[in-house]
Parts: structure tokens; C-alpha cells; sequence
């Protein structure tokens, strides 16, 4: 054993480090200098990954969800012949706004109108499910004048988030009864 330990890769590696010139041996001090802050930095991103997890989980008192958040589609015009689009909720403004909540039937849709003043105005509507932490899909997207429609598939409680800038806007909500 003794013979292996000698022979071993200590004394070897003592001998090529002393062969190797003065730019081998900064490069490779460089190199092990790199190596070692990548391993910590990596070290240190599992572990920060660790607590973030740990530090997300909801508080012991908190109250569960008590409604699981249904999947809400984007569908064409619905047609039914006993039915009419009754207008549930409207708001307007201009800038970033938040929608109070709103209850909706499974067919509903979403109406706006967007005016921008100035060239680069654009219109964003997003659709959030009422537990507020869950975006469902987007509602509208527009970088000019005009209005449109997007009819939805999914019953639930909803509130939009508006994110407008350079216009005024006008956005409806109704359900399909």
C-alpha cells in the first residue's frame, strides 16, 4: 500500500506542475479559480431554490381553495335559439385598470373598444380567475383603433386586468342565458 501511495498521483502531479511554465500555471490557477465559483454558484442556486420553495408554501392558517379553477376556452360565436346575450358588467377608462369580479354562465363573451391618441397605443385584457393568482387567457390585444369580440367557453367567477397605454377604452362583458 505503501508503494501505491508513493507511486499515487501526488507525487506525479508535483513533478508536471513543477515542468510547466509560468503562463500553463496562471492559466490553470484561472481556470481552478472559475471552476471553484461556478460550483458555489451552483451550490448556491439549489439552495436558494430550497428556501424560495420553502418560504412559498402557504401558511399553516390560511384557508385552502376551496374552488379548483375550471379551463376556460376560447370558442367561436355560440348559437342557441332560446337564448340572448345579456350584458353582466361594463367598464372604461384609460390606462391600467382592474376589474371588480364578475359571475358568468359557460358561454360568455368579452366586447371592447379601443380609441389610442397617439400612434404606439396599445390595448391588453387579460382574464383572471377570481382567486386572483391564476391567469386564465387573453381576452384582447390591440395596437389600433377599433373594436372586436372574444366569446369564451367556462363558467366561474372572472375580473379582468386592463394594461392600456395612449387610449381610451370601453370593455362589456355578457352572458350567454
Amino acid at each position: 500500500m505503501e508503494r501505491w501511495i508513493d507511486a499515487g498521483p501526488g507525487p506525479r502531479m508535483a513533478h508536471w506542475w513543477s515542468a510547466q511554465g509560468r503562463t500553463t500555471k496562471l492559466a490553470v490557477a484561472v481556470a481552478a479559480v472559475f471552476t471553484v465559483a461556478s460550483m458555489l454558484n451552483l451550490v448556491s442556486a439549489g439552495f436558494g431554490r430550497i428556501t424560495t420553495n420553502q418560504a412559498a408554501l402557504p401558511a399553516v392558517s390560511s384557508p385552502p381553495l376551496t374552488v379548483a379553477p375550471t379551463a376556460l376556452t376560447l370558442e367561436s360565436p355560440p348559437v342557441d335559439p332560446g337564448k340572448n346575450w345579456v350584458s353582466t358588467k361594463m367598464w372604461q377608462g384609460s390606462g391600467n385598470g382592474e376589474t371588480e369580479a364578475f359571475t358568468v354562465a359557460e358561454h360568455w363573451r368579452v366586447d371592447w373598444i379601443f380609441n389610442p391618441v397617439q400612434p404606439a397605443g396599445i390595448l391588453q385584457v387579460f382574464i383572471y380567475h377570481s382567486n386572483g393568482r391564476l391567469l386564465m387567457n387573453l381576452a384582447a390585444n390591440a395596437q389600433k383603433s377599433g373594436s372586436d369580440t372574444s366569446f369564451w367557453a367556462g363558467a366561474g367567477t372572472y375580473f379582468l386586468k386592463v394594461s392600456s397605454s395612449g387610449g381610451d377604452w370601453k370593455i362589456g362583458v355578457q352572458d350567454l342565458r
